[in-house]
């Protein structure tokens, strides 16, 4: 399996090769009229908010407007099927994230897209790590917590609902842990963390925006972040391989991605990968997408589509494991 610096390596070439063709793009008159740029979730939620101040910063570099436009529904998937069946001319974009991109298209029977078919990536934008916290009544660390062997009553943990990815991320702890987990699902980030204040969770999985203004003050606990690596945005919280010793709990974070309808052409795809990646090398723009709660990824074409690959094999393969069913 491809490592993060392989993929992150290959942006770069990625990068270098989308600067051939893009005086054709420039040429051909694109952009000349507004870009409607869908997001498959209702306004005011975390993906709209990266996705306007995004929106916003093309818009100034390409010299039109981005409209930013709200399709709800369906867990993401009517959104981002409206994008697959728009027309290819650029003039249509897609801002979504892994749960409709790499979840729901393997778990749910009503999706009627194929993301490696119907969609070509232009750029993994930023990433959000997903942050694992306990009441503060709750005492230990995270590995004595799954060594108690159900000591204190059942290991309760909350997320955003069924088929998330932090269902997912629990699904495969719970496995490599040798643990009995009890996922309680809930309809989203908000209520599961105000489960958990309560005490009516032990613990609660979500993402950082959700949940790291309480483990700054105190009234949660915070135990591990579900990713490789430690996050820039919270370097003091251990990975769940530091924390506990498990290893191989795979990427389970939140992406947001910037995609357009396949057969989108590639000078047009190549014009709006470049001003993108402006965009998020710009300081101001990664400082206020920290601010959200999100990482700068800036992942381009080729490897971006090659990461949604992996993901959606691998959450193919957790989802049949563990037979985790949609709602």
């Amino acid at each position: 399996m491809k490592t993060w610096s392989t993929w992150l390596r290959a942006g770069a070439l990625a990068v270098a090769a989308g600067a051939v063709g893009l005086g054709a793009a420039a040429e051909g008159g694109y952009p000349n009229k507004p870009i409607r740029l869908v997001v498959p979730y209702a306004a005011g939620g975390g993906l709209d908010g990266i996705t306007r101040i995004v929106a916003q910063a093309m818009g100034e570099g390409l010299g039109q407007s981005l409209v930013v436009d709200n399709k709800a529904g369906g867990g993401g998937m009517i959104g981002a099927e409206t994008v697959a069946k728009a027309a290819p001319d650029g003039y249509t974009l897609l801002m979504a994230g892994n749960p409709e991109l790499v979840i729901n298209p393997v778990l749910s029977p009503a999706v009627r897209y194929q993301v490696t078919r119907d969609f070509t990536p232009i750029m993994l934008v930023a990433e959000s790590p997903n942050v694992l916290a306990a009441h503060p009544a709750v005492k230990g660390t995270l590995a004595e917590l799954l060594d108690a062997r159900g000591d204190a009553g059942p290991l309760t943990i909350g997320t955003p609902g069924q088929g998330s990815p932090q269902h997912l991320a629990i699904a495969s702890l719970g496995s490599f842990a040798k643990a009995s987990l009890v996922h309680v699902p809930y309809k989203g980030a908000g209520p599961a963390v105000v489960d958990a204040l309560g005490g009516q969770t032990r613990l609660v999985l979500v993402g950082a925006p959700a949940v790291l203004p309480y483990t700054r003050s105190g009234k949660l606990r915070a135990l591990a972040v579900t990713q490789p690596t430690r996050s820039s945005l919270a370097p003091d919280i251990p990975t769940v391989e530091e924390a506990t010793g498990v290893k191989d709990l795979g990427q389970y974070t939140t992406w947001y991605g910037l995609l357009a309808p396949a057969g989108t052409p590639a000078a047009t795809v190549q014009l709006l990968q470049k001003n993108i990646a402006a965009v998020l090398a710009r300081p101001d723009i990664r400082a206020k997408l920290n601010e959200m709660g999100t990482e700068v990824v800036a992942l381009p074409g080729a490897a971006f589509a090659e990461r949604i690959k992996a993901d959606l094999a691998r959450n193919e393969q957790v989802i049949k494991r563990f037979n985790i069913r949609a709602e």
